[in-house]
């Protein structure tokens, strides 16, 4: 389970998968798009990743603890 945030206007989801994907999953869905099987393809162009999360638009998401 991961928790991702809108940094825009500070509300939350929670995801059951990997945080790379529930990033991308939130950002897609946002646009409206709940077409699932395409989100890899589509999206995850846009993630970025720094040391501790996942962005991607104005979603981030902390990345899991090993």
């Amino acid at each position: 389970m991961c928790t991702v945030k809108n940094l825009a206007d500070g509300s939350k989801q929670i995801y059951s998968c990997k945080p790379e994907e529930a990033v991308v999953c939130v950002y897609a869905q946002s646009k409206g798009d709940f077409n699932t099987w395409n989100y890899d393809s589509k999206y995850s162009n846009l993630v970025e990743e720094s040391e501790l999360c996942y962005l991607c638009g104005d979603f981030c998401v902390y990345k899991e603890k090993l």
